[in-house]
């Protein structure tokens, strides 16, 4: 089973907010955009049932023709996920912890004609073992 937490992210919970973009995955698109990527993370804690605590890491990057609408949106995405309790498992592959902000909303660069700021996030996963009877 695929773990569905980074689907469930993008179109149950950010992509629903209507926002100036659709939220996408995993870059940044042409024009005013919102995107999703996934990062590396080194938060596992592994149980003997074989079932483990997994850190999911990733980045929220707005990008914008205007600058305060760039940055406000991410406060705005930065919010909420800080707030939020749930986001549940579409096929049972993950119970949701909650999320921390790991970097607060930041500029993260400027070409001629847009704004780009990004944050970045840790949620942490509940992962259930597999019985192995074999």
């Amino acid at each position: 089973m695929t773990m569905d937490f980074l689907e469930r992210l993008v179109l149950d919970v950010l992509d629903k907010q209507g926002y100036y973009a659709r939220v996408v995955s995993p870059t940044l698109v042409s024009g005013n955009s919102i995107a999703v990527t996934v990062m590396p993370a080194r938060d596992h804690r592994h149980y003997y049932d074989g079932s483990k605590d997994q850190g999911f890491a990733f980045q929220v990057m707005t990008k914008h023709e205007n600058q305060l609408e760039a940055y406000q949106t991410l406060l705005r995405i930065t919010s909420l996920l800080s707030g939020i309790n749930d986001i549940p498992s579409n096929n049972g592959s993950y119970d949701f912890c909650g999320i921390t902000i790991t970097t607060d909303p930041n500029v993260v660069g400027q070409d001629e004609r847009y704004y780009i700021y990004g944050a970045q996030f840790s949620a942490e996963l509940y992962i259930k073992g597999v019985v192995n009877n074999g």
